[in-house]
């Protein structure tokens, strides 16, 4: 075999296998991509669930402080209105 034919050869067939590292490396990447998103999309479901419970206790909470606030308010006019008709009748 001519010597420039079998060197030629031997280049091509460093490419070709170059080039299958690289297609690998490429597969890598791709596969990559696909974990990071799924993390991402896991990780992002998390925020807006928390956000959600978040939003839910705080609804729940200001119905308690509501309600708790209103019951305070009863029992201080029905404090004051009972000071004031002692002080009426006396």
């Amino acid at each position: 075999m001519d010597p420039d034919k079998a060197y030629i050869n031997k280049l091509e067939g460093e490419v070709n296998e170059r080039q299958a590292e690289i297609n690998e490396l490429k597969a890598n990447v791709q596969q990559a991509r696909a974990e990071a998103k799924l993390q991402y999309d896991d990780a992002i479901e998390e925020a807006e669930e928390g956000t959600d419970k978040f939003m839910d206790a705080s609804g729940d909470a200001w119905g308690n402080i509501k309600n708790g606030v209103r019951d305070a308010w009863n029992d201080l006019t029905n404090a004051v209105d009972k000071a004031a008709n002692k002080f009426k009748r006396d």
